[in-house]
């Protein structure tokens, strides 16, 4: 019997893809109100609410002084969320959401464009349901905005061969790209263009005036975050910046902040492995990551039988440049998820994959894995309500291994899988291991029974607490008595004892960095062992 890409059909009907995308975005959808995790999203967060409380949208602040890292785009739309709906949680990670979703919107037309409304549904339900992306939306950086920036970018790109006022949207998009992760994003961009020209040997292509205009209007787009760096820094050499002064904010820009990490040669470094992102890639594009392999090679292999060639540009050169880099973290790969979609999906569908019974096999045995891994670790780990997963698994199993409809469906049989992860980590895991995160939980405590009360920290860095608490934190090198309340861990504790300060002990709280978690957390028997303690302290006179 032949398999099929769902239930009774050789295509994906649309009232079956509607019901996919929609379970999936509601599985998604308490994720948007738990808390913010250390250090990445907590920072980011912070740094947006000092824009709003400070009415001051051209500077960025960190730890209490100049920021400079991340270009200012995703402050200004956080920023924006938090004026409509306050500052918090869901107002800080609604519109990367928003993003998230529209990524797939423009992931289908652009699939639609070259492959057919097959490819092109198949292509969102990859992209919406690949592991990495189901994390983002609790772990929320720059990616989600950055990854519907380029492939709308892309795809207003691929139109303007034949429609020339395309290039007003591209320029639009690519200058939020720019503005979102600095002058790095060209390289995708560029690649995929290159790349499709050059195997479908339109050499006029490089000669069009349209696409110089393009570049044009990108860097008039971009002048917002060259003025906003500009002034903070290079207008003001006496800043001390990386522990130096005379740090040019346009350089950082435009070069340091992304290739000088690539390189190696700017301020933040770090340690590269040429095959990181290609183990990463085997979990973090779960349910799809081994079709997506052989997806890839066989794209390689004939590279000149595709549709476009922009997909296949833009992944091979970004894996590339993110492959020789020494700074290398998982979360760069969620960019490429829509444009692995399409070649996976065109693939797929292509060489009718999913009429053969190794890729049936291989995806359910993803799918139950993707049931019991999460089951084994609500068992283990023990949260609140870790019983209430047990629904869902047993739907899970009974849908992939008993279910004559779905049990033989290679797309179904992986929605599956994505859709009960979704839940598990929304609903029953990251709420409970979120209670270990002390910042927070400490900050809610003080809001509680210290309202309105200024707190000085000292000797931990805690981006958390500095969101939620609801007054200014003070991030302090020395303790002053002059603030009675103090935040601290044990090394701050043993401080007070040197310089002879008393201290009562308001209350006490587990800390533990969740995003690098060990089995010895995981065990409740030996949770003790690793994590560690964070005090709020009323100082004595």
């Amino acid at each position: 019997m032949k398999q099929q890409l769902l239930p009774g059909h050789k295509t994906i009907p649309v009232n079956i893809f509607r019901w996919a995308v929609g379970l999936l975005v509601t599985a998604m959808l308490p994720g948007l109100f738990n808390t913010l995790m250390e250090p990445d999203a907590a920072l980011y967060a912070g740094i947006s609410k000092q824009m709003d409380l400070r009415g001051d949208w051209m500077n960025l602040y960190a730890r209490g002084t100049d920021w400079l890292d991340k270009p200012h785009l995703p402050f200004w739309i956080v920023a924006a969320g938090y004026k409509l709906f306050g500052i918090n949680t869901f107002a800080y990670k609604f519109p990367a959401f928003i993003c998230w979703i529209l990524g797939a919107y423009y992931t289908y037309l652009f699939a639609v464009r070259f492959y057919g409304r097959d490819i092109g549904r198949l292509s969102v339900l990859i992209y919406l349901s690949a592991l990495h992306g189901i994390i983002s939306m609790n772990d929320v950086k720059a990616e989600p905005y950055l990854t519907l920036f380029l492939m709308a970018a892309g795809y207003h790109l691929m139109r303007a061969k034949r429609e020339a006022m395309q290039i007003l949207p591209a320029a639009f998009f690519t200058a939020c790209a720019l503005m979102t992760k600095g002058p790095f994003v060209l390289i995708p961009l560029g690649a995929g263009l290159w790349l499709d020209w050059i195997i479908k040997k339109e050499w006029q292509q490089f000669w069009q005036a349209r696409w110089y205009l393009y570049l044009l209007l990108t860097c008039i787009l971009t002048l917002p975050e060259i003025y906003a760096v500009y002034q903070q820094f290079d207008l003001q050499p006496g800043k001390l910046v990386f522990g130096k002064h005379a740090v040019s904010g346009v350089q950082f820009f435009l070069w340091e902040s992304q290739f000088g990490r690539f390189f190696n040669t700017g301020p933040i470094k770090g340690k590269g492995d040429f095959f990181f992102f290609f183990h990463t890639l085997l979990w973090a594009f779960l349910p799809w990551s081994l079709l997506l392999y052989a997806a890839i090679y066989q794209v390689v292999k004939h590279i000149k039988k595709g549709k476009e060639h922009f997909s296949t540009g833009a992944i091979l050169a970004t894996m590339l440049i993110f492959s020789l880099s020494r700074f290398q973290l998982p979360h760069y790969l969620l960019i490429l998820f829509p444009f692995f979609g399409i070649v996976l999906a065109d693939w797929f569908i292509r060489e009718h994959w999913y009429e053969k019974k190794a890729v049936q096999i291989i995806q359910k045995v993803i799918a139950v894995l993707m049931l019991i891994l999460p089951l084994a670790v609500c068992i283990i780990f023990r949260g609140n309500y870790w019983y209430g997963f047990l629904p869902v698994f047993i739907a899970g199993i009974y849908l992939s291994l008993l279910n004559n409809r779905i049990k033989r469906q290679v797309v179904a049989l992986s929605m599956v899988g994505s859709i009960s992860i979704a839940i598990f980590l929304n609903v029953f895991f990251y709420p409970p291991l979120l209670l270990y995160q002390g910042g927070s939980e400490a900050a809610r405590w003080k809001n509680a029974q210290l309202p309105g009360a200024v707190v000085q920290m000292y000797s931990l860095q805690s981006f958390s607490f500095e969101f939620y608490a609801d007054a200014n934190v003070i991030w302090a090198d020395s303790i002053s008595t002059k603030t009675p309340y103090l935040f601290t861990n044990k090394r701050g504790i043993a401080e007070l004892g040197r310089l002879g300060i008393e201290a009562d002990t308001l209350a006490i709280f587990p800390n533990y960095r969740i995003t690098k978690l060990k089995m010895k957390f995981l065990l409740p028997g030996q949770r003790e062992r690793v994590i560690d303690s964070v005090y709020m302290l009323r100082l004595g006179d």
